[in-house]
């Protein structure tokens, strides 16, 4: 069996956390296992960032909405205070052996779910193979921890046009704020990508948008992912797009 070390700092209450945020996480191995520690506002995405590294596993990743106090921390390396979520140290292990991406995710999303750091996730294998890290919970503005419906899980309808990858993922984020009454954004893009290769998406009834954005991103036929950030302070989302390396 499998030996997990969870992590018993309870980052969501202290206010100035992040002035130990690492960069990175460390990942070690030893003999018998592979280490990785994490220390960030979001460290089960820095714990998957550290798998890209060492395996190539590039897994999609998306923020459950935090709305409790206690899941959020004010950021004073920032002189304008924005707000984080309340994330910290995180360290997990598993068996150096041939490791299964798929195994390992679960292994992974299980000991954060039993960490005091913010949000409650799961893993999702899509219908190609690859795979979504979804937060599912977060406290409640009672500290009680209460589903949340993903973004991504939005039904959602686009006519069946002819656009640009860019466009398309624009259009996709119009959708979702306007029928979640949030803003929904776009950061980081690969753009040499997106901007020029063309895709025909939508058309028929609503489909989940994650079934939308996973064909938009398979265009390209590059290893494209995505990370969904929620904003506690705006109480938006920014969509991430990155290019993983081969």
């Amino acid at each position: 069996m499998p030996v997990i070390f969870l992590s018993m700092g309870f980052a969501q209450i202290v206010p100035q956390r992040d002035t130990s945020y690492l960069r990175q996480a460390s990942i070690t191995e030893t003999t018998e296992a592979v280490h990785i520690t994490a220390n960030s506002p979001r460290p089960l995405l820095q714990a998957l960032d550290a798998l890209r590294h060492k395996y190539g596993w590039a897994v999609n990743y998306e923020d459950p909405a935090y709305t409790s106090n206690v899941d959020i921390v004010e950021s004073h390396d920032d002189p304008s205070h924005s707000l984080l979520p309340a994330g910290g140290i995180f360290h997990v292990e598993f068996p150096v052996r041939s490791p299964l991406e798929e195994q390992t995710l679960h292994l992974i999303v299980d000991a954060y779910n039993q960490s005091p750091n913010p949000g409650r996730f799961e893993v999702r294998r899509t219908s190609e193979g690859r795979f979504d890290v979804v937060g599912t919970s977060a406290r409640n503005r009672a500290n009680e921890i209460s589903p949340r419906q993903p973004l991504l899980d939005t039904p959602v309808t686009l006519p069946a046009r002819q656009r640009t990858i860019a466009d398309t993922i624009n259009l996709l984020c119009h959708v979702l704020a306007v029928q979640n009454h949030a803003s929904v954004s776009v950061g980081i893009l690969p753009k040499a990508l997106v901007t020029f290769t063309q895709v025909k998406i939508g058309g028929g009834g609503k489909v989940p948008a994650r079934e939308l954005l996973i064909q938009s991103l398979q265009a390209p036929g590059r290893n494209l992912y995505w990370s969904l950030f929620f904003d506690p302070a705006s109480k938006g989302y920014v969509l991430n797009i990155h290019t993983a390396k081969s």
